[in-house]
């Protein structure tokens, strides 16, 4: 499952955040693990994000703080 959420930073610039919910994968790679589904975060150009709060988000790399926009 993947949604697009969006957030913008102190600069007013827009960034699309996709959150994907990952499934574990079996060792062979095609039946399903074992463990919990994790829900995960990227930027469009595939930057790893982190989720702080439901209107906060930090860029990895850069340590940066983006704030979630609703339309």
């Amino acid at each position: 499952m993947t949604q697009t959420l969006y957030a913008e930073d102190q600069a007013g610039t827009r960034h699309q955040v996709i959150q994907r919910l990952e499934t574990p994968q079996g060792d062979d790679g095609g039946s399903p693990g074992h463990g919990a589904a994790r829900i995960t975060y990227t930027l469009a150009d595939g930057s790893p994000v982190r989720r702080v709060d439901n209107d906060t988000f930090q860029v990895i790399g850069t340590g940066a703080y983006i704030s979630a926009v609703r339309d």
